[in-house]
């Protein structure tokens, strides 16, 4: 049985950022991943891979103030594969240059220190001082009759995706991110689109009054809230989607359904025979990483905290530093340091303590604000629309802050910084942002007060 210091289960994002900080202290590492590749769902059929169609759209939008311009739906999703194949072969690099293993077969929990892989050569067992739980999540598909015809967003961002020409029509079933940032672009490109959401509003988790800024902002869509799916249908050559609360039932004909509901934990077997506490939300860790079993680590979505990228590679780091430490906790994630952006056209991004939270946590906060129509790089770019907004307490500590409208998801970034460093809007006043860029933005705000 072959015996390494640390084997992730998986080798994405809350899994590779570990593997090569604990190779490089030292530790010998393998990972297992049913891919066989280094990467999680963000480069398969998520992040990576839906920036670069939105991205591609944002870029014809700005076009357009000069014209009636268009691209083919297909070329854009050729664009698409090749970021992935670039970055597929990145990672293929950096994985021979570190000497890391992997292993593509699933895994499966025998003891808190031995892991069972099958694969298509058949069952091996490993055994590692630690372990990382990093098997990410999945879409969730809701038992509703019909879900099988609509698509997921593998579907559309998957290596080669089956969708490269656009219906005219189109009803996405759920208004988180997902669903928004797919309505977005595919208004532009003239798909006429339904958002149907069953909360009484969608991006439901989102401070309310930053989401009522952003969508009267969004491109042409139509949206129905409180308005839980019932059933999707074949009705001859289109897709029947039956919708309501109670018996108020309406229905829609369109040419696709795409399902953008959410997504859920993907836990490895043996979880519950191990004893690893878990829940639908996800596997119970402290802000060190670690389970109720101190030397196994679950980082990443298959924990449920903070369900993006970036976060699994924070949290992929703390596990690190924390196993180097001989699973004393001597790094911890912050959930509120970390920024989240929807890439919706305009986008939205935001970080910290929001108003609404602030109230109920009884923190006196302060805010200030510059409105992006002012901003030279928005008029530029023909996206005069939006705004910089600032939290602090009554120290003028930063606690948080959001961003609408240009470069949204790339200023938000100091503001986070400015979040988890404990800067004071005062520190923010005296940088000198480079001119003619959005980030100015955030002096200019933060001056209002000094």
């Amino acid at each position: 049985m072959e015996e390494y210091d640390v084997i992730t289960i998986g080798a994405g994002g809350a899994a590779y950022p570990a593997a090569f900080r604990l190779k490089k202290s030292g530790y010998s590492v393998l990972m297992i991943d049913k891919k066989g590749v280094m990467s999680g769902n963000c480069l398969a059929e998520g992040c990576v891979p839906s920036k670069a169609v939105i991205e591609t759209v944002h870029t014809l939008a700005k076009m357009r103030h000069f014209g009636d311009f268009s691209i083919d739906y297909g070329k854009i999703v050729d664009h698409k594969d090749s970021v992935q194949k670039i970055r597929y072969d990145q990672h293929d690099e950096e994985l021979k240059e570190a000497g890391l293993k992997i292993i593509k077969g699933t895994a499966r929990l025998i003891d808190e220190n031995m892991v069972e892989v099958s694969s298509d050569t058949g069952t091996s067992r490993y055994r590692a001082s630690s372990i990382i739980i990093a098997s990410g999540s999945d879409t969730f598909v809701p038992k509703i009759p019909g879900s099988n015809l609509a698509w997921t967003s593998a579907d559309l961002y998957a290596l080669n995706a089956r969708v490269r020409k656009l219906p005219k029509s189109m009803a996405i079933i759920g208004g988180g991110y997902i669903g928004m940032e797919t309505a977005s672009f595919m208004s532009i490109l003239g798909v006429k689109v339904t958002v149907i959401e069953m909360l009484d509003r969608v991006l439901s988790t989102m401070e309310k009054s930053m989401v009522d800024k952003l969508l009267p902002l969004l491109p042409k869509i139509e949206i129905k809230t409180s308005s839980p799916v019932k059933s999707i249908e074949k009705n001859g050559s289109m897709y029947r989607v039956n919708f309501g609360a109670d018996s108020n039932t309406e229905s829609i004909d369109v040419e696709a359904v795409l399902m953008a509901v959410g997504r859920i934990p993907v836990f490895p077997d043996g979880v519950d025979e191990l004893g690893i506490e878990h829940d639908r939300h996800g596997i119970k860790v402290n802000m060190a990483m670690q389970t109720n079993i101190k030397n196994i680590y679950a980082t990443g979505d298959v924990n449920g905290i903070t369900p993006l990228f970036h976060a699994a590679k924070r949290q992929s780091i703390v596990a690190a530093n924390n196993i180097m430490a001989n699973n004393v906790p001597t790094d911890y994630f912050d959930p509120l340091s970390v920024p989240f952006t929807v890439y919706t056209i305009p986008q939205m991004a935001y970080v910290g303590i929001m108003p609404s939270q602030a109230r109920k946590m009884g923190i006196d906060y302060v805010e200030t604000d510059y409105q992006i129509e002012t901003d030279s790089m928005a008029q530029i770019n023909n996206e005069m629309y939006g705004e910089i907004r600032i939290f602090t307490d009554s120290r003028m500590k930063v606690i948080g802050g959001y961003v609408i409208g240009n470069d949204a998801g790339n200023v938000i970034n100091e503001i986070a910084l400015a979040v988890s460093r404990g800067l004071s809007l005062r520190d923010l006043a005296e940088m000198a942002h480079q001119h003619p860029m959005t980030f100015e933005g955030i002096d200019s705000a933060a001056r209002k007060l000094y």
